[in-house]
């Protein structure tokens, strides 16, 4: 993995936790065979919940961009329309 991600100024505004928490989907990630990747999304982004821990819109920019790194189009496309729904549901 390229590991640009960790370069981006947003990063350097977020919480220690959360950063954290992104160098170790990082490391799963770069485990993961690429067929694989949405699932462990879903199952990394509901372990996130559990922990407590909450990404902003900025914060899942950044998290989908160390993701699509490892996707296939097909899942990309997909990602993206999770991320559709998910801020639609959550303007409601």
């Amino acid at each position: 993995m390229s590991g640009e991600w960790r370069g981006d100024p947003r990063v350097k505004e977020m919480d220690p936790e959360k950063i954290e928490f992104l160098e170790e989907l990082s490391r799963q990630i770069e485990r993961t065979p690429k067929s694989q990747i949405m699932n462990r999304f879903l199952t990394i982004t509901a372990e996130a919940g559990r922990k407590g821990i909450a990404f902003s819109d900025q914060e899942t920019d950044i998290l989908a961009g160390v993701l699509a790194e490892y996707m296939n189009p097909r899942d990309r496309g997909r990602m993206e329309l999770f991320r559709m729904l998910a801020r639609r549901i959550g303007k409601r």
